[in-house]
């Protein structure tokens, strides 16, 4: 006779990423690495709000964006949406970062139209780098679909993307 012993239980503490520099890594962070190359691709998108301190300083706050998620932000409350990408390429290959946005901007009172840009943001061959990139927010923005391709001798050899958000006035 075989005994079976099974435990299963829950908790709620939270778990702390740290890189291996010692830094705590935003939660939810996400993690590529790419085949055939040693670079690896560390990814966070945050929305900052403005909160008053004890001592009536105002003070950016950011809140981390699962970025699989559809987000709607009211514009009064949120001052800013970022990307930050940080790259970790130790043999120092040589890489770009592009970018595509598709929005949909206020014509008129009634209409939209949509927009669409994007090129070439960032070349590197540093063993790292940070980007931060500010996403389009402002009085006529009312929906944005943003992506960034990472590309190795001019091959997309990842995609970061589609990251969307809806901008209530």
């Amino acid at each position: 006779m075989v005994m079976v012993i099974m435990f299963v239980g829950c908790s709620t503490i939270k778990t702390n990423m740290v890189d291996p520099a010692g830094r705590q890594m935003p939660d939810p962070s996400y993690q590529l690495k790419i085949i055939g190359e040693p670079i690896g691709i560390t990814f966070y998108y945050t929305s900052f709000t403005m909160v008053q301190d004890v001592d009536g300083s105002m003070i950016s706050k950011p809140t981390y964006l699962d970025f699989l998620t559809f987000h709607e932000f009211y514009a009064g409350k949120i001052k800013a949406v970022t990307l930050t990408i940080e790259v970790s390429n130790p043999t120092g290959i040589e890489y770009s970062l592009y970018q595509k946005t598709d929005m949909k901007i206020r014509k008129d009172q009634v209409n939209t139209t949509e927009v669409q840009t994007g090129g070439e943001m960032n070349r590197s061959n540093q063993p790292y780098r940070q980007f931060v990139y500010q996403l389009p927010f402002g009085k006529d923005v009312r929906m944005v679909d943003h992506h960034v391709s990472f590309l190795v001798k001019d091959a997309e050899v990842a995609r970061i993307g589609h990251f969307r958000y809806n901008l209530i006035h």
